[in-house]
């Protein structure tokens, strides 16, 4: 438990230093403790957000817990390995949650110390920046207010993430101290804590918008330097992306404020949103692990493209039959597939291999629901070769979520945002608005299109549409450590449990 509890501890050591009005004492030396006065220094101030969107687009990408959403509700198929642990065998279990001597490959743990890592050095900077005096003035320009509102967009991202993924969280705030923090008092409901992710965006939005600053100081994520226009378009899209996702029902759903979702849609990413595949960039499970993110487990082939996917992609081809019929080892190519993406982003490898052949598929909680002989190659050249960018937020996700919305409140025009990627990439015969089957055309674009490229996604549109196969686990516990650490009893979700 020790172990485990390192890095939230950690945070609440240099959390403690900013928490105090006086800060004299970030003068004092310490030999056990980092400079923080030159940690903080405004020069400092760009390294500072850079550290923190790595932090969140690390946890993101890394294998735990993407994986295990992956396989468990069939966009991709996989077994036991990298964190993916056992939430999608049949019949489901209960997820565990105790105290284990390798949390890193415990699939509710390491997104948890993922993005909490990067949690205090945000309030730290906060904090700093109320004080007036204290200016981020590089090469003669005053980047003060785009620091705050990076700042405040990390905050929202790494909050933002914690709620789609955890039902209740620790809510640490620029007004907190560490030293007197009630860990029970601040345990936040995901909604609360996804309430605060969101109006950290809304007042970044509102800083930026009144910022007569267009550039950026510097690149800050790879391959990345905002200026004015296409920070705020990320900014919304990351909020259209929150708001919609984190409902846990079909009930939660139906309550979305989908008017403004469609606000921030609109006013969201023209383009896709990548990241440079470089060096400390390729996603990491808490301390170890880096480089093993879901792009490269595809390479690697732990995980494929699931043949429930190539059937929705190619219904009348018998060969993209879901799942493998009992006693059928092998099955031919498709080759009658209507969507032009199945030859784009998926590779038939003509082998089942070790981890999706009959044999293993007969094992207890598998099943030939696991096999398929294609693997998803959309970015392999970039993960072979080490160079070039992977997506992370298509433009196509932003124009699904204003489809939605526009459907949602019974608007027309929705046809238009799905025929982007329908007709564009996919070559399909145009939707229309009258089309019956409207809602089911947007999600098929998302699982095609979309869900494959940040597969959470999948997960969470399963979650709100009532999907999920019975028993699934749709949130996480908060760590097993960290509740026996602050005296509150620990739970678990899955198919023996309440949700």
């Amino acid at each position: 438990m020790k172990k485990i509890l390192t890095v939230l501890l950690a945070i609440i050591a240099i959390f403690n230093f900013t928490s105090c009005r006086d800060f004299e004492s970030l003068d004092i030396k310490n030999e056990n403790l980092p400079d923080i006065s030159a940690m903080y220094a405004p020069k400092e101030s760009y390294s500072l957000l850079s550290n923190g969107y790595n932090t969140w687009y690390n946890g993101s990408i890394a294998a735990s817990p993407t994986i295990g959403f992956a396989c468990a509700e069939l966009f991709q198929a996989g077994t036991s390995s990298w964190g993916s642990g056992t939430m999608w065998f049949r019949p489901r279990g209960d997820l565990f949650n105790g105290i284990t001597p390798d949390p890193v490959i415990i699939i509710n743990y390491g997104a948890w110390y993922n993005y909490y890592t990067a949690v205090g050095s945000t309030m730290v900077l906060a904090n700093k920046l109320k004080d007036p005096s204290y200016k981020i003035i590089l090469n003669g320009i005053d980047y003060t207010q785009r620091v705050k509102a990076h700042n405040l967009i990390i905050q929202a991202l790494l909050y933002g993430n914690i709620a789609l993924l955890y039902d209740k969280a620790y809510l640490f705030t620029d007004k907190d101290d560490a030293l007197t923090f009630d860990y029970k008092a601040n345990t936040k409901s995901y909604k609360e804590v996804m309430a605060f992710a969101m109006g950290q965006l809304d007042n970044a939005i509102k800083i930026i918008q009144g910022d007569p600053l267009d550039g950026d100081y510097s690149e800050i994520i790879p391959g990345q330097t905002f200026n004015k226009a296409t920070l705020l378009q990320f900014a919304n899209s990351m909020a259209a992306r929150f708001l919609v996702n984190n409902a846990r029902t079909p009930a939660e759903n139906a309550q979305t404020d989908w008017a403004k979702v469609a606000q921030y849609a609109h006013n969201g990413l023209q383009q896709n949103f990548s990241v440079q595949y470089k060096q400390g960039w390729r996603g990491k499970v808490m301390t170890r692990d880096e480089g093993s993110n879901y792009f490269w487990l595809h390479n690697a082939q732990y995980i494929r493209g699931s043949q429930w996917l190539l059937h929705l992609m190619a219904p009348n081809d018998p060969n993209s039959v879901y799942p493998f019929p009992n006693g059928v080892k092998r099955l031919p190519p498709i080759t009658n597939c209507p969507d032009a993406r199945l030859n784009k982003y998926f590779t038939d490898s003509d082998d089942l291999g070790q981890w999706f052949g009959f044999g293993r598929a007969t094992r207890v909680g598998f099943g030939t629901w696991i096999m398929s002989e294609y693997r998803y190659t959309r970015y392999f050249d970039v993960v072979f070769n080490e160079t070039g960018s992977v997506d992370h937020f298509l433009k196509a996700e932003n124009d699904l979520y204003l489809a939605e919305a526009k459907l949602r409140l019974g608007q027309t025009g929705a046809s238009g945002y799905v025929n982007n990627s329908r007709v564009g990439i996919g070559n399909l015969p145009a939707a229309t608005d009258a089309d019956p089957d409207l809602l089911d055309k947007i999600f098929y674009e998302r699982y095609v299109e979309c869900d494959l490229v940040w597969p959470q996604l999948g997960f969470f549109d399963k979650r709100r549409n009532g999907t999920l196969l019975p028993g699934t686990v749709f949130q996480f516990p908060i760590p097993a450590p960290e509740l026996i650490a602050h005296g509150q009893p620990v739970y678990t979700f899955g198919a023996n449990k309440p949700m």
